[in-house]
């Protein structure tokens, strides 16, 4: 797949993309399968020390790459490569992954954005300066009230506050239209949010994040040596960091 100038645009404009049915059936399936095998790993097990586990999510694995190392094909899925490098860069690294469920009777999450918003958008001279990215692999169908993610389009480049605190804010996107095979990748800069899912579906999702070269893992998703042995040359390049840990750099 490759980015054409509409979808530089939309990325720039709004700050997300939808890619609809970018896994194909056999993708879906394949990746459901790792997900059975992986969901009732010990997180503790898993981490080398208990110090990892207050910065990680675990709903219900956090480090999903590190439990099973096939999931590394997320990593440079070919569908989202073109995004990731035009928006961070062809060397661009990892920060943290996980296996995510919003469950039925999610009550909601709170509106945060992972980076600053930034009064271009990140964009600077014409290219892309995003600090971090973030591509949410959808494996279920969501549709209305079903613990739909929600986006504030432009609120990367936003100038003014707002009331984090309400669910209904202005301008909000809903994904309620979401397919088993859809892709979301939004700048990390964006407002975000999980609605409630009063349904009795459950919502998975395969979450990857991602930074420019200089990035590093968010602390506590430091990636296992045995895993950097057992992924692609490409894939251990991105999983090795750039810097200890993650900071978020400064732009001009």
């Amino acid at each position: 797949m490759t980015l054409n100038a509409d979808d530089l645009f939309m990325f720039d404009t709004l700050g997300y993309l939808h890619l609809r049915g970018a896994l194909s059936a056999a993708e879906v399936s394949e990746l459901l399968t790792l997900v059975e095998q992986t969901r009732t790993v010990d997180v503790r097990q898993l981490n080398a020390d208990d110090s990892r586990l207050p910065h990680q999510l675990n709903r219900p694995v956090s480090r999903m790459i590190d439990a099973e190392p096939r999931f590394a094909q997320l990593l440079d899925h070919p569908a989202v490569v073109p995004a990731l490098e035009a928006s961070l860069g062809t060397d661009y690294r990892h920060i943290d992954n996980d296996l995510y469920f919003t469950v039925p009777g999610f009550a909601g999450g709170r509106w945060h954005r992972g980076v600053r918003a930034h009064p271009t958008g990140h964009v600077v001279d014409g290219a892309f300066i995003c600090p971090m990215v973030k591509v949410f692999y959808c494996l279920t169908d969501v549709g209305p009230g079903q613990g739909e993610f929600t986006v504030l389009p432009g609120s990367h480049k936003s100038n003014f506050d707002v009331d984090q605190q309400r669910l209904d804010l202005p301008g909000q996107h809903i994904f309620d239209d979401v397919r088993a095979g859809d892709v979301i990748i939004f700048n990390e800069a964006l407002i975000h949010n999980g609605r409630p899912n009063p349904s009795d579906r459950l919502r998975i999702t395969l979450i990857v994040n991602f930074g420019r070269a200089d990035a590093g893992p968010w602390p506590g998703y430091e990636p296992n040596p045995a895993t950097l042995a057992a992924v692609s040359e490409r894939q251990r390049r991105i999983l090795t960091p750039g810097a200890p840990v993650w900071r978020e750099p400064v732009l001009a």
